[in-house]
């Protein structure tokens, strides 16, 4: 039979060690599982991306040419996403953050409100012309809806509008008129450099500049904002992901 310590009358009785109290370790099973889980999510976030450039203009990915690219089951995919247009919104929430946070750090040392209102359309032009997956998508009806929702990350254009009529760099009576203006030729601006391939620095500054002048700002300042907001594209060029060797001609 197992004997047991006796304490001394007034003693108090010895305590057994345990471990109960300490925090049980992760569980590397799980943990294993939830890397693999968002492995496989990225995976399929990043092959609808490439499916976009094999779209004909006005079409969509599907779930098919998905599966194919990401070389995964249909299974697979329903298991992480309920529907494509999961995906689509995941990708185009991604996307406004990331434009709304690079737009802020980039424009912080502009002080003319119009070259801070041509950052925008110029970084979104050049980045479809670097990254023609980004552009696909920023070209397509859906992501021009999410632009204009009220989803809170998406009010970059209308943050630097309603800025620029403040300070006096640009004059327009409707906001969504304005935004019209700005989103619409920015994204038929993004199809055509995705058809072409190509990526023409004076194009795309031209088209910069008209955005510019049809909200009010003469042809001198709209020139020199351009200039200004294309030079600190350039020289913040090494902290940009997808920025790649341009001439600036």
């Amino acid at each position: 039979m197992k004997k047991h310590a006796v304490a001394a009358a007034g003693e108090p009785l010895p305590q057994e060690h345990t471990n109960a109290d300490a925090s049980p370790p992760q569980d590397h099973r799980v943990r294993v599982a939830e890397i693999k889980r968002e492995r496989m999510r990225e995976r399929l976030i990043e092959a609808t991306m490439a499916a976009y450039l094999e779209c004909e203009p006005g079409h969509h990915p599907v779930v098919d040419d998905v599966i194919r690219i990401a070389e995964v089951s249909r299974g697979s995919f329903y298991k992480h996403f309920e529907a494509i247009d999961e995906v689509f919104a995941e990708i185009g929430r991604r996307m406004a953050r990331e434009m709304l946070q690079t737009y802020g750090r980039l424009t912080a040392s502009l002080q003319d409100g119009a070259a801070r209102m041509a950052l925008g359309p110029l970084m979104a032009l050049v980045r479809a012309a670097m990254e023609p997956r980004h552009g696909a998508f920023i070209a397509r009806v859906d992501f021009i809806e999410f632009l204009a929702s009220d989803e809170p990350r998406a009010s970059l254009v209308a943050m630097s509008l309603h800025e620029g009529r403040l300070h006096g760099a640009v004059t327009f009576d409707s906001i969504q008129a304005a935004m019209d203006l700005v989103v619409g030729t920015t994204v038929e601006g993004a199809r055509r450099i995705v058809r072409t391939r190509t990526l023409d620095g004076g194009y795309i500054r031209e088209l910069a500049g008209m955005v510019l002048r049809g909200l009010g700002v003469s042809p001198l300042a709209a020139d020199r904002a351009v200039s200004q907001a294309w030079q600190r594209l350039v020289d913040e060029s090494a902290t940009l992901s997808w920025w790649k060797p341009v001439s600036p001609a």
